[in-house]
């Protein structure tokens, strides 16, 4: 049986969001460079866990997961980048994890360190434009006043195997992190 919202859940999707999505903020303007901006999603994974697990455990509902990702998709995805595609790509990691929290009723460790490890990739919506519309991303990023040698950077580190790498380390430092949020 679906639990219906109340004003407490709206509450709590609202300030998780914008902790959560303020991480994110936070980290992107702790450099630009490359190497840097291409680890914006273990780095936000290694950060985020202690938010998103409070907010599970604060709303045990289904779909708040899924208000949360659509709160960041329409801010990063589409008033940041002004980009339907990536507040797609945004969303379809939040309803992945809503659905994983959702098998362990948004009370089981597992399930949601899992549902972390899956929302923790949504970072990947402004990332995927440099492995999959290279000329296009390099464009609009000089065009946008990023410098030449700062998007040749970021198309060096889009390979097939950072990509790979990056999935991975996105896991681990969610995995790592999930545990710090049990022990706090």
């Amino acid at each position: 049986m679906i639990k219906k919202f109340t004003v407490r859940d709206f509450v709590n999707i609202g300030i998780f969001s914008a902790m959560y999505i303020t991480l994110y903020v936070i980290l992107a303007t702790v450099g630009f460079i490359p190497p840097v901006q291409i680890l914006m999603m273990p780095l936000g994974a290694l950060f985020g866990a202690p938010v998103y697990m409070l907010f599970i455990a604060r709303t045990q509902k289904p779909f708040c997961i899924s208000a949360m990702g659509l709160l960041a998709a329409i801010i990063i995805g589409v008033l940041v980048y002004g980009n339907i595609f990536i507040a797609l790509v945004n969303l379809a990691f939040a309803l992945i994890a809503e659905l994983i929290a959702y098998i362990g009723k948004y009370k089981s460790f597992k399930w949601n360190t899992i549902s972390y490890c899956v929302m923790s990739m949504w970072i990947f919506g402004e990332m995927s434009p440099w492995w999959i519309a290279r000329d296009w991303i390099y464009k609009l990023t000089v065009a946008g006043g990023y410098s030449d040698s700062f998007a040749t950077g970021m198309l060096k580190l889009a390979t097939p195997l950072n990509l790979v790498i990056l999935f991975v380390a996105t896991i681990i430092c969610a995995i790592i992190s999930s545990f710090i949020a049990k022990s706090m």
